[in-house]
């Protein structure tokens, strides 16, 4: 990092979920309440407004999906594809 401060407003958690878009699919990298970092093989437009929903899964129960809006912050290439950032606007279990 080169020493500029983060913007994040919430703790983000690891975790790695399916995320489901209109364009294909990707794979979480972290989640917090306010916005999602994933992988996908397709690029998005820094302000681009995405909707998704996140399979999320615990050991031994029911694939809940949480829908999401939000606004693309950032898209980078790596080398797994795209890892984009998305700020939620609105979610629902």
């Amino acid at each position: 990092m080169n020493g500029d401060k983060e913007n994040r407003q919430a703790k983000r958690y690891p975790t790695s979920c399916i995320v489901e878009l209109d364009s294909g699919t990707g794979v979480t990298r972290n989640l917090s309440t306010t916005g999602v970092c994933f992988t996908t093989d397709k690029a998005f437009e820094q302000g681009l407004m995405l909707r998704c929903f996140i399979l999320m899964q615990r050991t031994g129960s029911n694939i809940t999906r949480l829908r999401c809006e939000g606004r693309v912050v950032r898209a980078d290439k790596s080398a797994d594809g795209w890892e984009v950032g998305l700020h939620f606007t609105t979610f629902d279990w």
